[in-house]
């Protein structure tokens, strides 16, 4: 996890306080700031560093006249031949074959390239959008950052989400001001003039396959210990040790099967005691050498809660019952679930813990949080609350296109959740990173067959943890209530 913030130079040389604008963009970066002023914008890059080569930010390439600011990892970067780091891979691949390389990418990243003697800037997303970019264009130019805040602030916009008192995540209005701001979209790259901001071409980062053909899960099997090896391996050191929320549910009880799985990893579990599958949750414990096990009173969570909304970023975000029929929006600030991340995050500091392994994705597309049609939570009521954001509830059909993407895909629920995770983990300097969401496992589980996948709930992970005897309860969706404590 790193921070950016890119402005022109202009609007730069107006802002009085520079080190209260750069404070939040530190916290996600918190390993060294380094400030480009080229031509007529200002380039500022804050690193958290994991693997690889240290390669500091902005990188610049003088011969061809192009500056890269990148946020996240790029896990296959070696594939690519022998770079000392994903940054500088990202570069060098981009002055060799253009934007030819980005559909080969597989990790979790955002990037953003000025090319001056082309006249052009390059914005990237990832395939799921995990990395935050935000961005402004002005009459004296664009303004990017990891931050909504931060581009609201360089464009000398009002304070959007005043109100830090809000008890619940979901609200019918859009409460954004500011609809100048966007973000680069998940799966989207985008080619635009540099001296104009016109939008010269607009790309998928990558096309899955609709295909449902595979009659075995065992390939998604494989592809999900892959897609864990690959966020673990290298990466658990001293400073640099990797941590688990684990809950009784399906997604993190996954994730903590393949961990014990891996032979000489060491990982830390953090459990809290909510509305949770308590004989499971212990039985998962038992496994686990380095586990802590949180029971926080209503006080405690009032507490923290008071903390995570002072600091925590907002956001209105679209939810969906159907393609197109919107319902509500969401909004971190009332995310209960995103407080008891803000104190696990809190507890972890002490253990060096900068890497956590989030389940986030498997309800968004192995189930849309449902199955045979239902919501998961109310499978036995015959009358589907319109209010609940799924448009299928895991009843996937013949034609796979008919329904792809759905909303909660790569938006919804899906964009609303990343965001959570990635701004509370941007408090701590601590990196998320989504299994779940890597495009080799998708893929495979997009190519599984309709039967199989509507065999059970989460049916792929049924099976995974089937197979390896790991304790888990069918059919159980709870949800992080940490607002709902024991006392």
């Amino acid at each position: 996890m790193c921070s950016f913030l890119i402005l022109p130079l202009k609007i730069y040389n107006l802002i009085k306080d520079k080190k209260k604008l750069l404070k939040k963009l530190k916290k996600r970066g918190p390993d060294g700031t380094n400030i480009l002023e080229y031509k007529d914008y200002v380039f500022i890059h804050n690193i958290l560093y994991f693997s690889g080569e240290i390669t500091y930010q902005p990188l610049q390439d003088v011969e061809n006249d192009v500056v890269l600011c990148f946020n996240g990892e790029v896990y296959n970067y070696k594939d690519f031949g022998d770079y000392k780091s994903d940054t500088e891979m990202l570069l060098k691949q981009y002055i060799n074959k253009g934007t030819d390389f980005i559909k080969d990418l597989d990790g979790e990243f955002t990037f953003i390239i000025f090319d001056f003697k082309k006249n052009i800037i390059i914005q990237s997303s990832d395939i799921f959008g995990t990395k935050p970019q935000w961005y402004n264009n002005t009459e004296d130019g664009i303004i990017i950052s990891s931050f909504r805040s931060t581009v609201c602030q360089c464009s000398g916009l009002e304070e959007e989400f005043e109100n830090r008192k809000i008890d619940q995540p979901l609200d019918p209005k859009d409460i954004l001001k500011h609809k100048c701001i966007k973000r680069v979209e998940p799966n989207k790259y985008v080619i635009r003039k540099l001296d104009t901001l016109e939008i010269l071409e607009e790309n998928n980062v990558y096309n899955f396959d609709t295909k449902q053909f595979k009659n075995s899960y065992d390939d998604f099997s494989a592809a999900f210990e892959e897609a864990i090896r690959k966020r673990t391996i290298n990466n658990n050191t001293e400073k640099n040790k990797i941590g688990l929320c684990l809950s009784s549910g399906y997604d993190s009880g996954a994730i903590n099967c393949c961990l014990n799985k891996l032979e000489g990893l060491e990982f830390y579990t953090y459990s809290m005691k909510c509305q949770e599958n308590m004989k499971i949750l212990n039985e998962r414990m038992e496994r686990n050498k380095n586990k802590y096990y949180y029971d926080i009173s209503q006080k405690q969570y009032q507490e923290f809660k008071g903390h995570y909304q002072k600091h925590m970023e907002g956001s209105s975000i679209a939810q969906y019952s159907k393609p197109g029929k919107l319902i509500s929006y969401y909004n971190i600030i009332g995310d209960w679930a995103g407080v008891g991340l803000f104190f696990i995050f809190t507890q972890s500091k002490t253990d060096n813990v900068k890497i956590f392994l989030s389940g986030q994705g498997a309800d968004e597309i192995y189930s849309d949080y449902g199955w045979k049609g239902r919501p998961i939570k109310d499978l036995n009521n015959p009358n589907i609350n319109p209010s609940i954001p799924g448009s299928f509830f895991g009843n996937f059909p013949d034609n796979l296109e008919d329904i792809f993407p759905w909303p909660n895909f790569f938006n919804g629920l899906n964009e609303s959740f990343i965001a959570k995770e990635e701004y509370t983990a941007s408090l701590f300097g601590i990196e998320t990173r989504y299994p779940f969401f890597d495009k080799k496992l998708v893929q495979e589980f997009l190519w599984l067959s309709k039967e199989l996948k509507n065999k059970d709930y989460k049916a792929p992970l049924y099976h995974y943890l089937k197979t390896n005897n790991y304790p888990f309860e069918p059919n159980e969706k709870m949800g992080f209530k940490t607002k709902k404590t024991s006392h």
